[in-house]
């Protein structure tokens, strides 16, 4: 039993594993095969996938879906602790490498998660300038996120690609 628990925890940190996954939601409702894995910079560890979903076709962009509170723990299956509904309604975007500020917030407000811990990503230009606080509808909340928007993107997040990272 506790061999089948550290497979997978190591599926779950194994950007190849999960790319051979498919998605479930926490009550069991199929969602869709896994396309891309979205390491974190500083240390390579995925954080979010992108799904194929059943509803959407291609071309409508990719459905990001977090790993926070994810298990593999049947062959071929990722059960993410969100529901499908949440994935179905997520914002669809395109990232060719990595996910900017703006993407990134989005996607951590609509699935309701805590912004990531304060440390520097790893990534250059990544550091103090990151926002450590949520994006929320308030105006003066969104002054300060508004004016790091209008600087370039600073990444934290972004797509595993097994020739640079293998």
């Amino acid at each position: 039993m506790a061999h089948e628990a550290q497979e997978a925890r190591d599926a779950l940190a194994d950007p190849e594993a999960l790319r051979q996954l498919t998605a479930y939601d926490r009550h069991g409702e199929r969602i869709g095969p896994v396309a891309d894995v979205y390491v974190e910079d500083l240390h390579r560890v995925p954080e979010w996938v992108s799904v194929h979903t059943d509803e959407h076709g291609p071309g409508s962009g990719a459905t990001f879906v977090p790993l926070e509170g994810a298990t593999a723990g049947r062959e071929g299956v990722l059960e993410v602790a969100c529901s499908a509904e949440a994935v179905r309604s997520a914002p669809r975007m395109e990232a060719e490498q990595h996910l900017d500020l703006v993407q990134e917030q989005e996607l951590y407000r609509h699935y309701g998660l805590a912004t990531p811990a304060e440390e520097a990503s790893g990534a250059p230009g990544v550091g103090e300038g990151r926002p450590k606080w949520p994006v929320t509808e308030g105006e003066a909340d969104l002054q300060g996120f508004k004016e790091l928007a209008e600087q370039p993107p600073v990444p934290r997040l972004r797509r595993y690609v097994p020739d640079e990272d293998g």
